[in-house]
């Protein structure tokens, strides 16, 4: 396998992030996203990097730091996401949008992979995790279920329905603009909180060569 300079796993992660972020504006233009779309495309972020943290614990485990404290961290994360998923789907897939039968319909093209947009935007995120899979020769260190991705999708959660509730309830004259106003700072956040990780994983490759 061959083993790549650090730097380029770092210039991947801000690709993809550059890519998601950029993908998920042109859906928001096309008004072809939801607040269901964009918490959905971050579980799938959390989901692939946990998926490619077993991985890492089949195929890697020379390189793990701490083998038990990385399998539970892992098995952490997977529980938490699998209660989120049904969470996810049944309130922000069904009972955000009950009334609008469309939006409706269009969370569910997103959800079975229907929506060229998100699928392309998954591809991009998977085609991240498995670069730096592929390259990484250095120590691993697990995502815990206090990573800043988990950290980004709880406070998702919380400010999707507070600003879906504010909107729609208290500035009804703002409804039409609800989605916007709602997915605008999930977006701000997840830049921050992924500069932040991938800021911290560069360090952690740059200190911990293997």
């Amino acid at each position: 396998m061959i083993k790549l300079d650090s730097k380029y796993s770092t210039t991947a992660e801000y690709l993809s992030l550059f890519c998601m972020i950029a993908l998920t504006v042109v859906a928001i233009f096309n008004k072809t996203v939801s607040v269901f779309y964009i918490i959905y495309l971050f579980w799938w972020d959390e989901f692939l990097k946990t998926v490619f943290d077993t991985l890492r614990y089949w195929f890697k485990k020379d390189l793990i730091e701490n083998v038990s404290g990385f399998t539970s961290n892992t098995r952490g994360r997977m529980f938490f996401l699998l209660i989120y998923i049904v969470f996810i789907v049944v309130f922000f897939g069904l009972m955000l949008d009950w009334g609008n039968l469309d939006l409706v319909g269009s969370n569910f093209q997103t959800f079975f992979f229907r929506n060229a947009l998100f699928n392309f935007t998954l591809l991009g995120l998977f085609l991240r995790e498995l670069y730096i899979y592929r390259s990484q020769d250095q120590i691993i260190k697990a995502h815990t279920v206090f990573s800043t991705g988990i950290i980004t999708l709880h406070v998702s959660i919380i400010l999707g329905i507070l600003g879906w509730a504010l909107v729609t309830l208290k500035f009804t004259s703002l409804k039409p603009y609800a989605t916007l106003f709602a997915v605008t700072p999930f977006l701000l956040f997840k830049i921050f909180f992924e500069m932040a990780e991938i800021r911290a994983n560069d360090r952690l490759r740059k200190n911990n060569k293997y």
